[in-house]
């Protein structure tokens, strides 16, 4: 649901005294406006009373109490006229104006005294007698009239009314609007309630009539239409209320939040801690709790990914229990590369970032061995990572979507990731300005619900909304295509759960620049060139951690690619070596079987066939009866692969 915030960012000015008192008496006015019908008895006769002490101080003489006494029989004649011929107004109108003279009378005669202000009292309660049942039946006589005209003669979409009518009033103008408003799209409000102003703008919540086409969703879908015919000044925000059928309005009239917030630099010590991100426009920062799970950033073209992921770069490279890895789809780094010298490692294409996966889940597998190997005080066994263990790792992902369409043969490893890595103190932060199902790993394997942590920036279509918070969130509040600068957003996490507009922290160069001299770790390179590992078949990565600013950065080893540059999976990885060691004397199926490649040979025969239609693989005749397949691929360049250090951390031995 959305909730509107009625705060703004905090001034001098607005918290004086005089500030103060300013507001109060704008509050008790509009509260007087507001309730201007209800008041009137009471008014009148206070001022009726107020006359009549006034007339005391100046002299009552004879020819007053003369006036008085006339008038007062006049009034009593007009009474005793209505009701003797059944005329309702002329006898409402003789016993007010007889109550209010006799009132009147005893205030002239008695001045401010205990039997005027009794005298006041009573005709006070006498016109209320009669006034608030006239009050309240022509309101609901009114309220009737338009739910019964909206439902017997319902208006052509897109086509309005005259909104001017004055029979349609509120107790304020922007009421007598909304009400006005609403009658133009043919649905008018049963109640406006909890109109409230703020000095960001106004908010009310409507009680919607019954009928067709009067739910909140409908008129959401009119929020267009709804703002032309309000006619006010702002921006007009809707959102279902707790009620199916209520409706929240917030009317936006002043923005705090429209000028760019500067970044205050790092501001915490440790991973650990909140990260933040931002600021809500009551001052009020938003934070990121990294070690929760994954980060999400989606938003449009220019609309503040950089300006997020670099106030978070920004903040980590400060944290020395943190290192951070990037993939950065743009050529040479352009968004990560200001950062290389506070990386462990960083990607700039396709080959390079298969490098950067492996080794974040080579580092991944190393930890999970590290973890069962430990011990609580009572023996039981440690399954969260913390900073005592090591560093936790961050691997930033620029242009996820680009990353998917350039290799997408590390969606599955992705994925493994995305749902295996957190519990080894490992976290991603992905950014998309393209949010597809294809971006979260294709049909059946929907990662979104690996990011705890999610951070809508400006779009304008529901679909990709709805990708990035979930279905139906569009039509919960989720409304990105309402903020209209770059660097606004919506977070969506364990902290908070309602739909709320902040903006983002703007990290200029001069700020990159400062903060990554102050804290850098390594030299400007990115990953560095691969070389063969000394062990044919070598064992799994050794101590969590490594690399780092002891460390150093780790070497990389390499990995068997197909001729067109794509990682070869594991469980193809024997056959194409057998047929690769095999050379022009090739291997058939059952060979395969013989050898231990595969239990039987059905299992192979997709692969072989996808390599022959790939034109890496030829079927040179037969041999015992057997097709035999042999390697005719052109000679590939294999891809780096995991690290290898040879030193220890000594937060996580090596030897397990």
């Amino acid at each position: 649901m959305f909730i509107p915030d009625s705060d703004h960012l905090t001034s001098s000015a607005t918290s004086s005294p005089h500030g103060r008192t300013r507001r109060a008496a704008a509050a008790i006015c509009r509260l007087c406006g507001r309730l201007r019908y209800e008041l009137a008895p009471a008014a009148a006769t206070v001022g009726m009373t107020c006359l009549g002490w006034l007339h005391h101080l100046a002299g009552v003489n004879t020819a007053s109490y003369i006036g008085y006494g006339l008038g007062i029989a006049a009034t009593s004649a007009l009474t005793a006229g209505g009701l003797k011929f059944k005329s309702a107004p002329a006898a409402s109108i003789g016993m007010v104006g007889t109550g209010s003279l006799i009132n009147t009378t005893i205030g002239a005669a008695t001045g401010p005294s205990v039997p005027s202000l009794i005298a006041s009292g009573v005709v006070t309660l006498a016109a209320y007698a009669t006034y608030l049942p006239w009050l309240i039946k022509t309101r609901h006589d009114r309220i009737n009239l338009q739910i019964k005209a909206a439902k017997t003669g319902p208006l052509p979409d897109g086509m309005g009314v005259n909104v001017g009518m004055p029979g349609v009033m509120g107790d304020t103008e922007e009421e007598t609007a909304l009400r006005r408003a609403l009658v133009a799209l043919g649905t008018p409000a049963v109640d406006v309630s909890r109109l409230r102003f703020s000095d960001t703008g106004w908010h009310a919540v409507v009680t919607l009539p019954p009928g067709k086409n009067t739910s909140a969703e409908a008129i959401k879908a009119r929020r267009q239409q709804l703002e032309a015919n309000l006619g006010l000044p702002g921006k007009l925000h809707l959102a279902e209320g707790a009620q199916a059928n209520e409706l929240l309005v917030f009317m936006q009239t002043f923005d705090p939040l429209a000028e760019t917030v500067p970044w205050p630099g790092p501001s915490i010590p440790s991973i650990e801690q909140p990260l933040p991100i931002g600021v809500y426009p009551d001052g009020t920062e938003t934070f990121l709790d990294l070690v929760a799970g994954h980060v999400l950033i989606a938003g449009g073209t220019d609309m503040g990914k950089s300006t997020v992921i670099n106030c978070i770069i920004g903040n980590l490279v400060a944290c020395a229990d943190a290192e951070i890895l990037g993939i950065d789809m743009k050529p040479g780094a352009l968004e990560l590369g200001p950062w290389r010298r506070n990386m462990l490692a960083l990607a700039d294409g396709a080959d390079a970032a298969r490098q950067v996966l492996t080794m974040f889940k080579a580092e991944m597998h190393r930890r999970g061995k590290y973890l069962a190997s430990l011990r609580g005080p009572n023996g039981e066994p440690v399954r969260k990572w913390t900073s005592e263990h090591g560093p936790y790792w961050v691997l930033v992902i620029d242009e996820l979507a680009e990353l998917l369409r350039q290799a997408p043969d590390v969606a599955a490893e992705l994925v493994t990731i995305n749902q295996v890595a957190r519990a080894m103190g490992m976290r991603v932060i992905s950014a998309t300005q393209s949010p597809s199902e294809q971006a979260f790993g294709g049909k059946g394997t929907d990662a979104r619900q690996q990011y705890s942590t999610r951070i809508g920036l400006p779009m304008f279509e529901p679909e990709p909304i709805n990708m990035v918070f979930g279905r139906g969130a569009y039509g919960q509040g989720w409304r990105l295509d309402w903020l209209y600068l770059p660097g606004k957003y919506m977070v969506m996490s364990r902290r908070y759960t309602t739909p709320r507009e902040g903006r983002g922290y703007y990290v200029s160069d001069a700020d990159i620049v400062a903060v990554s001299t102050e804290h850098a770790r390594y030299d400007e390179t990115l990953v560095q060139e691969a070389r063969p590992h000394p062990e044919p078949d070598p064992e799994p990565p050794r101590p969590p951690g490594g690399g780092g600013p002891r460390g150093g950065r780790p070497t990389l080893r390499a990995v068997p690619t197909f001729p067109d540059g794509s990682r070869i999976p594991d469980n193809r990885l024997p056959l194409w070596q057998a047929l690769e060691k095999a050379g022009p004397e090739g291997l058939t199926k059952p060979e395969a079987v013989r050898h231990g490649i595969c239990n039987h040979h059905t299992s192979i025969a997709p692969y072989l066939a996808q390599w022959a239609a790939q034109g890496w693989v030829e079927e040179d005749g037969k041999r015992d009866r057997a097709i035999v397949y042999v390697l005719t691929a052109a000679q590939h360049s294999p891809a780096p692969e995991a690290p290898a250090t040879d030193e220890e951390n000594p937060a996580c031995p090596a030897s397990l």
